[in-house]
């Protein structure tokens, strides 16, 4: 299986939207609850920030920020995703590379400190896992160094608060590897290769450990939210789909196992509504690192006297 075909799902035209769930949290949908950061920290837009997206795909999120920028950077890995987000955002520069190079690029340009905004929706987890595994022709694997790959993976998370501006914010979500849903795919894929470091959260724990060392630096407050809620399918085909188009990437050893297929199908039985949607226990984790000065140096005057 190669690095082309694990990702067929981002480079047809239409496929990732078309077979994307719409994820409610709290009643939310998740581009809502990224409208509402922005209200809750900039008010009415202005037109006036300068954000960075890793991961942009369509612009599905870019749209709620958009009207907030003066200047939008969005970066893809994938031709066909910068081809549709370029289409809705003529005036944005692109940048076709994955997350960790598009980083390097932009800071080896000068662009450290340039950005109001540094943002990744969903897709994070993907440039800090592939400091610890890679596809082979025999599939996924683990790098033989993962003492070095943690310390890459640590670098690659400094390099990206490097780019928000003093004041700014470096914005995450991520989906949670502990619900229902991400605990199936975790026990598929394992069939496949074993996680580093314990399991799927992992990539979570090292974006999480390496904004805490920064926040110990004095380089900015980390926020950490873990919200509940669903991906609603239509339809049970949508939710298959959904499991073994997007999560499994119609990965060859996944599509023939009927052990998967079972517990998919068991999974889907107790989750699908009377109305023949299914309601997909699902789970987000919303990270804000703001850049400014160590707390403690912006204590009100005479709290220590």
């Amino acid at each position: 299986m190669t690095d082309k075909t694990f990702r067929a799902v981002y480079e047809t035209v239409g496929t990732y939207d078309e077979l994307l769930l719409r994820h409610y949290y709290g009643g939310t949908e998740d581009v809502d609850l990224v409208a509402d950061w922005l209200t809750e920290h900039y008010a009415a837009p202005a037109a006036t920030l300068h954000v960075a997206e890793f991961g942009c795909g369509t612009g599905r999120i870019t749209d709620a920020f958009a009207p907030y920028a003066a200047r939008m950077v969005l970066a893809d890995y994938s031709e066909i995703m910068v081809s549709a987000v370029t289409q809705k955002f003529p005036a944005a520069e692109t940048i076709c590379a994955d997350t960790s190079d598009a980083v390097a690029r932009l800071l080896a340009a000068g662009q450290a400190g340039a950005f109001d905004l540094v943002s990744a929706f969903w897709s994070l987890s993907y440039p800090i896992g592939e400091f610890f595994e890679e596809l082979s022709s025999v599939g996924v694997r683990l790098r033989d160094d993962q003492a070095g790959a943690a310390d890459q993976a640590g670098e690659f998370v400094h390099d990206l608060v490097q780019l928000v501006a003093p004041g700014g914010h470096l914005l995450v979500m991520l989906f949670d590897a502990e619900s229902p849903e991400q605990q199936l795919v975790t026990r598929a894929w394992e069939k496949v290769a074993p996680f580093p470091r314990g399991g799927r959260a992992y990539t979570r724990h090292v974006l999480i450990d390496a904004l805490r060392a920064a926040e110990s630096r004095g380089e900015g407050t980390l926020s950490h939210l873990r919200l509940g809620g669903v991906a609603w399918a239509p339809d049970r085909e949508a939710a298959r789909e959904w499991f073994f188009g997007v999560h499994f990437k119609h990965h060859p050893q996944l599509l023939e196992d009927r052990e998967v297929a079972r517990e998919v199908e068991d999974f889907l039985d107790r989750y699908e509504m009377a109305s023949g949607g299914v309601a997909i226990p699902s789970g987000v984790h919303f990270i804000d690192f703001h850049a400014v000065a160590h707390p403690y140096a912006s204590l009100p005057i005479g709290i220590d006297s």
